[in-house]
């Protein structure tokens, strides 16, 4: 018999911390049995279930692309030069009747341990390799509906706001090159060659509309992605060194983050114009926390919320090792072993608890404005697919798909997963 810590599950619109009298743990345990198990028993198998199995083979993988899943593995009958990419089409509608794919085109494409997630632009597919040999990274645009090449470019692909692609190449002793082309044709819009060492991004709704480059010695350029266009230019700490300074765009600011000694300062993006520097030890990274705040998350472990406007610490709290915002909710996660995480619902506004929403094996940031997903394996069951309610504070189960999986990515309505024998299980998650 299996059991799943689903945390609290209450009625309240609004979850709330109650005090309460103190329950030892096995009574907490058997309370939550009976609706557990009932939950599961209504959850598998569900009726209407549509799903549809992919070939594949060990070393395969699988990626879902604009209206299609795209397969990548060795080559049939161990032939080697190169790896054979299978792009299928997929259906309008996998609940309208049992789902099936065909296969649109097949195809070789260069020869690499590794294949990075693909990028849909203009009509084609941007495959992207990195051989860890004299090559290095490299993108090779095919058609979309026949798997023809269109062009090959060193470096890796990121969409722009505007549409095109920005191809990034790591430097030596020059530093890198950076080259926005267009998606369909590989023609290049404009390049800057000895860029400086590090490049940080900014990501809008569809693509990147800020570069920022620092150099060592602290000098920053700003530039629009899509044009080029120089938009700052300036000294940020002059004299650090890029051992002790690093930089980090978090929606209109630049944060510089410096080591010795341990502080943030935050610019204006596109004037460079200093907001505010405060005294920051052990920052990991910055993310977004809403309109109002920012999180500070630390190398040790920790968040730490600040005022967006001032940099003032407004709550910090050690245990959260990551985390991301839903509306005025923080979802944040502890870490209980290797591949499971402890999963609560935070006040964003205070850092209050206000639920605890169970022990999960992944956690996916919401798709397209969708609530998160999480997922965890049941023994002799399968495997346990579920949203969360950031509003109620609670899982909601949404199925439980019989058998044992390996590495699982959601996307919207869709769940991709691959087999223990290599091949891969696409289904329709039930709304």
């Amino acid at each position: 018999m299996a059991l799943i810590d689903l945390g609290e599950v209450r009625d309240d619109p609004e979850p709330a911390v109650r005090p309460r009298p103190g329950v030892p743990r096995p009574w907490r345990i058997a309370l939550v049995l009976g609706l557990v198990l009932a939950t599961l028993a209504g959850a598998a198998p569900a009726p209407g279930r549509a799903s549809v199995t992919v070939p594949g083979r060990a070393g395969a993988e699988a990626f879902l692309v604009g209206d299609q899943l795209v397969v990548v593995g060795p080559r049939s009958g161990g032939v080697p030069g190169g790896r054979e990419l299978t792009a299928y089409d997929l259906p309008d509608d996998g609940r309208a009747a049992s789902p099936t794919l065909r296969a649109r085109w097949r195809r070789t494409v260069p020869d690499a341990p590794r294949i990075w997630p693909m990028v849909a632009a203009a009509g084609v597919l941007l495959v992207t390799s990195n051989d860890g040999g004299r090559e290095g990274v490299l993108t090779v645009a095919l058609e979309s509906a026949t798997g023809r090449e269109r062009w090959r470019q060193p470096g890796s692909p990121m969409l722009t706001e505007g549409g095109r692609v920005l191809l990034t190449v790591p430097g030596g002793e020059d530093g890198q090159s950076v080259r926005v082309v267009d998606p369909a044709t590989g023609s290049v819009h404009w390049s800057v060659s000895g860029a400086p060492d590090r490049t940080d991004y900014r990501f809008a709704e569809r693509g990147i509309d800020r570069l920022v480059w620092t150099s060592r010695s602290g000098r920053i350029e700003v530039r629009d992605a899509d044009s080029g266009r120089m938009l700052a230019d300036g000294p940020v700490h002059p004299g650090s060194s890029d051992a002790d300074m690093g930089g980090q765009v978090v929606d209109d600011l630049l944060l510089a983050v410096r080591a010795d000694p341990p502080m943030v300062t935050a610019y204006g993006l596109d004037r460079l114009d200093r907001r505010w520097t405060v005294d920051l030890p052990s920052v990991a990274y910055v993310t977004s926390c809403g309109t109002a705040l920012l999180c500070s998350w630390e190398q040790a472990g920790g968040v730490r919320a600040l005022d967006r406007a001032t940099g003032r610490t407004v709550w910090h709290d050690p245990r959260w090792l990551a985390g991301f915002p839903v509306g005025d909710r923080l979802v944040a996660t502890t870490s209980v072993s290797p591949v499971r995480e402890d999963v609560v619902l935070l006040d964003l506004a205070t850092g209050r608890e206000l639920a605890n929403l169970g022990s999960w094996n992944g956690l996916q940031t919401p798709v397209e404005g969708g609530p998160p997903i999480v997922s965890r394996e049941i023994r002799d069951r399968g495997l346990l697919v579920a949203e969360f309610d950031v509003v109620r504070g609670r899982p909601r189960i949404l199925d439980v798909l019989p058998g044992s999986y390996g590495d699982c990515r959601f996307y919207p309505e869709l769940l991709l997963c691959q087999q223990l024998d290599g091949s891969f299980r696409l289904w329709w998650l039930p709304r």
